[in-house]
């Protein structure tokens, strides 16, 4: 299975890394005093600033509720509060590939993907079973026993059992393990693989998303917030953003500045840019595994033979009735 899964869902990501991290500072108020540290740790400013700032600190994010929003949202908006926008987003043409090609290739359940594996011989009547040998004969003219093979599975359409088909025998003859007991006088084949193989496919590129730390009143409060966020980003940087493939990402920061944008008074705000690098994918459409392959398919026509020469592949979507030679489904001939 790739680790490169999906498109990236950068704005739910940051907004649960952001929500994740100020409830866990309220769980654990040793993470504030991580955060601030360097105002006990520095002896400048252990005395000029001390445990007393880091206590407003504290009370500051213990006493706010500090919502995350959509910076578009027309709602009413509570301070202090962060926001988040999605910025510019393009591929990477210095890391595009061609045909978007990756060596991932995935086997997916049919249940999960909502198709059907179908018989590759119909339920038949059984025309004879020889229960010491294990040789199981069939009705003669069924066109799909020339693709029967070694790996396959006859199954009871009654009861679900299956045998494993050790191989041909003759010209409408197969095998399954000695001594085996059949439930009915009905079997149909099934193929060797019971799942789907898609290719996995990717691209990179370059995300931008803005951050925005708003506050009301006391301007001091911002920069306790703007810590805040950044002390978020770094923390949960690796578990939910490098997990999710957003790589080298790199935090800029705005100036402080008073906000005309909302209609409240005094409010100032900090804007954080985080950019990145991002691996997406998505799957192509399922195939069948390849079963069996004729390579050459000779015709008698009025005396005269022809020889018609390309291949016949068993796994696509097969048709209702594999009994018809003139079905083309699997055939690429060559002209």
């Amino acid at each position: 299975m790739s680790d490169i899964s999906g498109i990236f869902q950068g704005d739910l990501i940051i907004k649960t890394m952001l929500e994740l991290s100020i409830d866990d500072m309220r769980k654990n108020p040793w993470l504030i005093e991580d955060c601030f540290s360097s105002l006990v740790e520095n002896p400048i400013l252990k005395k000029k600033y001390g445990l007393k700032e880091i206590q407003r600190a504290k009370e500051f994010i213990l006493n706010n509720k500090i919502p995350v929003y959509m910076r578009h949202r027309l709602d009413k908006q509570e301070f202090p509060c962060i926001t988040l926008s999605i910025g510019e987003s393009r591929e990477d043409e210095s890391l595009a590939t061609l045909g978007d090609s990756s060596p991932c290739i995935e086997d997916l359940d049919p249940c999960d993907i909502g198709k059907s594996i179908k018989y590759t011989i119909p339920p038949f009547d059984i025309v004879s079973y020889e229960k010491s040998t294990g040789t199981i004969e069939i009705p003669d003219g069924i066109y799909a026993y020339r693709y029967l093979s070694e790996g396959m599975v006859a199954v009871d359409p009654d009861t679900g059992n299956g045998f494993i088909i050790k191989g041909k025998s003759g010209n409408n003859k197969f095998q399954i393990a000695a001594n085996s007991e059949l439930p009915s006088g009905k079997l149909g084949i099934v193929p060797k693989y019971h799942l789907f193989r898609a290719r996995r496919e990717r691209a990179t590129s370059q995300e931008v998303y803005n951050i925005g730390c708003h506050v009301e009143g006391d301007i001091s409060t911002l920069i306790f917030l703007h810590s805040v966020v950044k002390y978020a980003i770094y923390r949960y940087r690796e578990a939910l953003l490098e997990h999710e493939n957003f790589q080298l990402s790199r935090l800029s920061s705005s100036d402080m500045i008073k906000n005309g944008a909302f209609d409240v008074e005094n409010v100032y705000s900090r804007f954080l840019t985080l950019r990145g690098q991002v691996e997406e994918s998505w799957i192509k459409s399922p195939q069948r595994f390849i079963e069996g392959v004729d390579i050459i398919e000779r015709n008698v026509d009025g005396g005269e033979e022809t020889l018609e020469v390309g291949i016949k592949i068993l796994g696509e979507e097969a048709p209702d009735e594999l009994n018809d030679p003139d079905c083309d489904l699997w055939v690429t001939i060559d002209e």
